[in-house]
């Protein structure tokens, strides 16, 4: 089995291919590197961005593409089955519900990034990437999504729907006032100002 067929049979077609990641029997860093642009001179293999690569499928209308949000879920969202980043901003409100407004510019707090907010694009994507403000899990994502909403809207964007969208979120994904008051103290105070003002404390029975 060569690279090519190594790299459709793990990643398949037009899902990102991280090069840092990739590992193929003993060969070197080098060696891949140098198989990558033979693939990519080949048509086989295309190039996203430095660093990530895809293998295109075949359509009527040419090779298919790469979606950016999968580079962006690949390298700041998951790592495997852990989860590493989640979204803010606009992209936080209507992954959510809370809106159908579409970002022009989608933030991402993340494990992944050293600054405290940097500016990147992934392909014609604006992405702000934020330090996270404490280490990101699959076990406190969903009360740090939780809190990051608060910190982002008045108490009194909160109407009925709205308040029964976010009483849906907590007794989803289970969220506890315990869970609150551990990871309330690394958000700013206006996050629970707006969970009090709004009452949406009072969403969270446990």
């Amino acid at each position: 089995m060569g690279l090519y067929e190594a790299l459709l049979e793990t990643y398949g077609q037009n899902e990102p291919i991280i090069k840092a990641e990739i590992t193929y029997e003993n060969y070197s860093k080098p060696w891949i590197a140098k198989e990558l642009a033979k693939l990519c001179a080949d048509e086989k293999l295309v190039r996203f961005e430095k660093g990530v690569y895809y293998i295109p499928s075949q359509t009527p209308f040419g090779p298919g593409k790469l979606n950016p949000y999968k580079v962006m879920e690949k390298k700041y969202l998951y790592n495997g089955s852990e989860i590493i980043g989640y979204y803010a901003g606009v992209k936080l409100l209507n992954q959510t519900g809370l809106s159908t407004q579409m970002a022009n510019t989608v933030e991402i707090y993340t494990n992944n990034e050293t600054s405290i907010v940097r500016e990147v694009k992934i392909g014609s994507q604006k992405v702000l990437l934020r330090k996270a403000r404490t280490g990101i899990t699959k076990e406190n994502a969903a009360v740090l999504c939780f809190l990051e909403l608060m910190n982002q809207v008045p108490a009194s964007y909160f109407n009925e729907e709205r308040r029964e969208i976010i009483r849906n979120y907590i007794q989803e994904n289970n969220l506890t006032r315990k869970d609150i008051t551990r990871y309330a103290p690394v958000f700013p105070d206006k996050a629970m100002r707006t969970l009090i003002e709004s009452e949406v404390i009072y969403l969270v029975t446990s």
